[in-house]
């Protein structure tokens, strides 16, 4: 008698026994979405576009290509929204002479396991010194835009989320005379904050200087 409770015990506790082994599992090769920007063009530094004149250009504008990027099997991810901050300058200046040029939010979406996203987006620029800009692109030289990203992210294993972890990263982008990123592989953003950045989050102020172009979404 003795000895089949034993095994009924055993057989009915097997499955929490796997399912703990698995979640133990799981959480140890937990990792935070990556975050890359594949594209960056600045139509405005194209020296090769056909009668460009930096004085009267209305082409203030950055077109990106951004990817999130899960790499974890068998964990999905919720996006709160994705907040973004365009910077003329680095993000290794003073911080006096690193100014905000533009913002963008991108809406929050649920990610499966071991996907990717794209969200090729067009964002309006304000407060850029064009025309210093441009001569150096013309002179051979590059400028650099920095960018910085903050969003709030769940992972999700089996039918639940676990608590709500917040991400903040950055990067520099190198810009050259056809208005495109000097580096072609993708910049991954890392774990970086300005204090502007911050202040940013702190007010929620991402609601300037933003232009809805029923931006190109796409994963795979």
């Amino acid at each position: 008698m003795e000895t089949g409770a034993v095994v009924c015990a055993t057989l009915c506790g097997l499955p929490f026994l796997i399912w703990l082994i698995v979640e133990i599992v799981l959480i140890s090769q937990a990792h935070m979405p990556i975050f890359t920007i594949q594209d960056f063009y600045v139509p405005a530094l194209n020296t090769k576009l056909p009668e460009f004149n930096s004085t009267t250009t209305v082409a203030t504008f950055i077109f990106f290509d951004l990817e999130l990027k899960n790499v974890m099997s068998e964990v999905g991810v919720r996006y709160e929204n994705v907040d973004l901050v365009f910077y003329y300058g680095t993000s290794t200046t003073p911080e006096t002479s690193l100014f905000s040029i533009a913002n963008y939010t991108i809406p929050g979406f649920y990610q499966g396991d071991d996907k990717a996203a794209h969200r090729r987006e067009v964002v309006e620029t304000r407060g850029v010194p064009w025309l210093d800009a441009f001569g150096a692109v013309s002179n051979g030289s590059t400028v650099v835009f920095s960018v910085e990203l903050a969003a709030k992210v769940k992972l999700k294993r089996f039918f639940w989320y676990d608590n709500e972890r917040e991400v903040m990263l950055g990067g520099n982008v190198e810009v050259d005379g056809n208005g495109e990123k000097v580096y072609k592989k993708g910049i991954k953003l890392k774990s970086t904050a300005s204090k502007g950045m911050k202040d940013i989050l702190a007010t929620n102020e991402f609601n300037l200087g933003v232009v809805d172009f029923n931006s190109n979404v796409s994963s795979s």
